[in-house]
């Protein structure tokens, strides 16, 4: 476990709205970590009614509740919560990468940030130190999302920006007529050079 967590800026949430999904595996770990996000974001004013809450079975069916609600294109942020905890076999590890790997698709695909809150552990030890002590893995992953959401919305803001401006731009250099120069009667004016 990483004990360099990074500084959090204080990022105003009134007008986000995050996404999570939680497992309903583990949830006496699962509970608390839910409880963290949801205390952390409001404190950061982001609104109850703000916040949706969608339980699955457990970690592996998370993903593909994180996609339908990226789908959505309703949330500024999804947070993925989960815990795995190591038995006597690979599976955990097996879940734990493939998750990995399919709520960062999501995140790509949808461009959405998708903070993966799945927890692998392995034993309950390491368990209890992240969910209820000191690395306290809930309000790490509350302001990851609120500086992730606060990207998206900047950068999504600044590129439709650069999509108008090219779009001005090409209409320039393509010699296109402004909607008070175009004839009326001849509607592919462009093309009767």
């Amino acid at each position: 476990m990483s004990k360099n967590k990074p500084s959090s800026p204080s990022v105003d949430g009134t007008d986000l709205f995050i996404a999570i999904v939680a497992s309903r595996y583990n949830e006496q770990y699962v509970e608390p970590l839910l409880q963290k996000v949801r205390e952390t974001l409001q404190k950061n004013r982001v609104a109850e009614s703000s916040i949706r809450v969608l339980r699955v079975p457990g970690a592996a069916e998370i993903p593909y509740a994180a996609q339908m609600l990226a789908l959505t294109n309703e949330y500024d942020a999804i947070i993925a919560l989960g815990l795995i905890l190591k038995g006597d076999t690979d599976h955990a590890s097996t879940l734990a990468t493939t998750t990995a790997y399919a709520l960062q698709g999501v995140a790509l695909q949808n461009e959405i940030p998708v903070i993966n809150g799945i927890l692998s552990v392995n034993n309950v030890e390491q368990a209890e130190e992240r969910v209820n002590g000191p690395a306290d893995r809930g309000t790490e992953f509350a302001n990851t999302a609120l500086e992730m959401a606060w990207h998206r919305v900047r950068l999504s803001d600044y590129l439709d920006t650069l999509d108008a401006e090219a779009e001005c731009e090409g209409r320039e250099a393509a010699g296109r007529l402004g909607p008070d120069e175009a004839d009326d009667d001849n509607d592919d004016f462009r093309f009767n050079n």
